[in-house]
């Protein structure tokens, strides 16, 4: 098959290289040449000619300067380690004897703007890909101290380590320098060049790059201009500031919305970026990178590449992350569908359950695909959390299926598969991080990319939607439906939810499943929906200020319904913190949301429990909805987050 990776991936946040032609191999390795691949925290990545006495800043200056002109950190020269360069060598002679014992000659920049943890995994990382792929032997000898170095510095991203395993660190450091004969460890010049990095990560579960997702909050940088649009779009009121002076946020009260993101004017705020990760990740040999896409996505990056909002560009996203090196491009949509299938079995025990008398069965139930809410609800309304339907949202139903199902169907092991997840929401980004969702330390979802993020990674990478050819979305077990699409949009949810119960209660095929009852712009609906002899009443809210006045009327009795649907963002996921800003804001969002009702109306299947997919997965692995397996592997737990004192 004919490789169509991009050889050099770039985005705003740096570069690496993925794959060399024969022909740039050759004028890499030429010894009687002074060429070297050099990429990076540079502006101008590639293949240079560096000249006889040139000193490191005068190459990095040769490459076009530090990106955003952040300062120098470190130089690694070759791979597998030919040395790590610091800030004291900037101003020395380029010693290309340094070049001499490794097999590809390239230097990568570090700024300060780069993680040393993360570098240092992802160069474990790619040995460990050489390696398995016989491109260094000799290291075979030290796989297994490598191995455990991974782990480690895994722990140490993940906020899970102590200072004893950078002891241990140093341990299998000397252990694989003796074994292998190395000159240069990269470990070991980390871990003494870097300690104090190294040490706030782990005493204080803090990356001041904001490049591990685990120990990453929503911040206000010094970007910060005062203007307070933040304050005035934050839903729960936690950010704080006086007018023309940086504002703060409350954590206490943060929900990771990232309202705030998309109102702020000048890029203040951010929520971490895993952009450079991903490019790593695809970098690295045998690594299998998945991805999958959330159903807002395909109708809203298009308008970054000149199509009208609401266009579906789904095969052309498909195509551009092939482009980059993604083995399997999949879709969220699919697991909206699974979804259903287990928040509308419920709606209907429930249900049941109520309309035969039953006093203790707990109504509404709460539709449960938004992360933001949840932590709304686990902070605000902890006597609540027995209302929520238990199902995963699509995201964690179909990592979950990946790596579990699909990944063991292939061969793979869950460390083998890095399962991305492209998604509107910067929620999603403290959703992937919740340990529940994970078996010890390898999570379902490694890391978010928002369609924002993705949209620089394209463009960074000269690759244009609007002139690519189309590809197919990858199957996981089958196509998606129409219930499973309008997910993206306020009301979709519940629609999607109601279109399988009501037809499972009734025994009677509903002719018109377009539920307009449920659809509309208004932040706060209420909504009667008759089928038949059924009659239920149904509440719908976008925006947690919403939110808080819906769930408090249902406390106080002042309010009843059978089921209510809550998102964070306005007018649902197509409005959300991590998709592109728009000028004209509600015509966007209403764009969107259209363009997901004509997907829906344009497929075959639109109701999730006709999908043969779905019931495959039934049928192969799960027996049937609410089932044991189920519950196992589809459902999840709420906790009351107790409230700090600032």
């Amino acid at each position: 098959m004919q490789n169509k990776k991009q050889t050099l991936i770039q985005s705003s946040l740096g570069s690496v290289f993925s794959v060399f032609s024969e022909d740039e191999l050759k004028k890499i390795t030429d010894k009687n040449k002074r060429t070297v691949a050099i990429s990076g925290k540079i502006n101008n990545p590639g293949i240079i000619e560096v000249p006889e006495n040139a000193t490191l800043a005068e190459v990095i200056t040769q490459a076009g300067g530090l990106l955003n002109d952040s300062g120098f950190k470190a130089a690694q020269l070759g791979i597998p380690f030919g040395g790590f360069l610091t800030e004291d060598s900037l101003d020395k002679e380029l010693d290309f004897k340094l070049f001499d014992n490794v097999t590809s000659r390239n230097i990568i920049i570090l700024s300060q703007e780069d993680c040393i943890i993360q570098y240092a995994k992802f160069y474990v990382d790619y040995l460990l890909g050489k390696i398995q792929d016989g491109g260094l032997e000799e290291y075979d000898v030290a796989k297994k101290e490598i191995i455990r170095i991974w782990k480690l510095l895994d722990r140490i991203s993940k906020g899970r380590a102590n200072m004893r395993d950078v002891y241990l660190l140093r341990r299998l450091t000397g252990t694989v320098k003796e074994k292998v004969n190395q000159k240069h460890n990269i470990i070991e010049e980390i871990i003494d060049k870097f300690y104090e990095e190294i040490k706030e990560h782990i005493e204080e579960n803090r990356c001041y790059t904001s490049q591990c997702n685990h120990l990453i909050k929503l911040r206000i940088t010094s970007k910060c201009i005062g203007c307070g649009a933040c304050k005035r779009a934050c839903p729960v009121d936690c950010i704080n500031g006086e007018p023309k002076k940086q504002h703060y946020i409350d954590y206490t009260r943060c929900t990771h919305c990232g309202q705030c993101i998309a109102a702020c004017p000048v890029n203040a705020i951010t929520a971490g970026d895993n952009t450079f990760k991903f490019l790593r990740d695809l970098a690295t040999p045998n690594k299998v990178v998945i991805t999958q896409m959330a159903p807002a996505v395909r109708v809203a990056i298009g308008e970054a590449f000149g199509f009208e909002p609401g266009t579906n560009v789904e095969n052309k996203i498909a195509a551009g992350l092939r482009k980059l090196g993604v083995e399997y491009v999949f879709d969220t949509t699919w697991a909206a569908d699974l979804t259903i299938m287990e928040e509308a079995a419920e709606l209907q025990e429930r249900l049941e359950k109520h309309l035969a008398g039953d006093k203790d069965v707990k109504l509404p139930i709460l539709t449960s695909c938004c992360p933001a809410w949840v932590k709304f609800i686990e902070q605000n309304y902890g006597d609540m959390l027995d209302v929520p339907s238990s199902a995963k949202s699509p995201m964690q139903m179909f990592a979950t299926v990946a790596k579990d199902l699909w990944g063991r169907e292939h061969g793979l092991e869950r460390d083998q598969i890095t399962s991305v997840a492209i998604m509107p929401c910067i929620a999603k980004k403290y959703e992937a991080s919740r340990p529940e969702f994970s078996r010890g330390l390898n999570y379902d979802v490694d890391y978010v990319i928002t369609t924002a993020e993705l949209v620089k990674i394209f463009k960074d990478s000269g690759i244009d939607l609007s002139t690519i050819e189309d590809e197919p979305i990858d199957q996981v077990l089958g196509e998606y439906t129409g219930a499973g699409v309008i997910f993206g949009r306020t009301g979709g949810v519940i629609e999607a939810a109601t279109r399988t119960a009501v037809e499972k209660m009734t025994g009677k095929r509903v002719d018109n499943i377009e539920f307009e009852q449920l659809r509309g712009w208004d932040s706060f609906r209420a909504c009667e929906l008759e089928v038949g002899d059924l009659k239920l009443r149904i509440g719908i809210t976008y925006g947690l200020k919403e939110a808080g006045k819906m769930l408090d009327k249902i406390k106080e009795g002042e309010e009843f319904f059978h089921a209510i649907e809550i998102m964070a963002c306005t007018y649902g996921c197509v409005g959300g913190g991590g998709q592109p800003k728009a000028r004209k804001r509600n015509e966007v969002l209403q764009k969107r949301a259209e363009g997901l009702n004509s997907i829906d109306r344009s497929l075959p299947i639109r109701r999730s429990y006709e999908n043969p997919a779905v019931l495959a997965i039934y049928d192969k692995y799960l027996d049937h909805p609410l089932s044991h397996k189920a519950h196992e592997l589809l459902h999840t737990k709420y906790f009351v987050k107790v409230k700090k004192n600032k």
